[in-house]
């Protein structure tokens, strides 16, 4: 299968290894990034250079051959510049997660929204509800093939064994399921966020 347009090397010279022609070949260059097969870089971009040059590809000779001292002293300067520009935005993301933090302690409970479960929200023995052929069924956690690997395996009380993907929002923790049973308008909110992007009527709290 080709992974891009450009033709790709053939032969005996897919057995180089990365970094074999660091400074004279882009294909097995350490610095060469993009579209990668085995150890080459089919084309891509030189990490060494600005991130706007032109694309590189395998079989092309290395810029850095033919390169002056000045155009060195150059690129020696766009990197100096970038890494300025990082510590900037180091701190303003330093002081947005300040900012959310103070948020964070004054906000109340609300389960956590399906794109935010960790892959080991679910655990085994876990009890859950799951709304499954029209209705909430109860059931637990089981040690599935994919357990904490983005799906979760249950066992119904009334139904028996099924998986549902973890961000999923129609399986819930059973006592985030009673939560939302006592306080239905907070699960409406929820579910509005729960359920953006995916094409189906939220699951009704009985």
């Amino acid at each position: 299968m080709n992974l891009t347009n450009y033709p790709e090397p053939t032969g005996t010279l897919i057995n180089k290894k990365r970094g074999s022609t660091n400074f004279k070949q882009c294909g097995w260059c350490d610095y060469a990034s993009g579209t990668h097969r085995y150890d080459y870089c089919i084309e891509g971009k030189c990490s060494l250079l600005r991130s706007y040059s032109k694309d590189v590809h395998w079989d092309d000779k290395c810029n850095f051959i033919t390169a002056s001292k000045s155009e060195l002293t150059e690129l020696i300067k766009y990197h100096n510049c970038e890494i300025q520009n990082l510590k900037v935005q180091i701190s303003m993301y330093k002081e947005y997660i300040s900012i959310l933090k103070n948020l964070e302690t004054d906000a109340n409970y609300k389960p956590t929204l399906p794109r935010d479960r960790e892959y080991n929200y679910f655990n085994i023995g876990d009890k859950v509800a799951v709304f499954v052929e029209r209705k909430w069924h109860f059931g637990e956690v089981t040690d599935g093939h994919t357990y904490h690997d983005g799906i979760v395996s249950y066992v119904l009380e009334d139904i028996g064994s099924g998986g549902l993907g973890v961000s999923r929002p129609e399986i819930l923790l059973k006592e985030e399921y009673e939560w939302f049973k006592r306080y239905p308008e907070e699960y409406e909110i929820w579910c509005k966020k729960a359920y953006e992007g995916i094409k189906q009527s939220p699951a009704p709290i009985e």
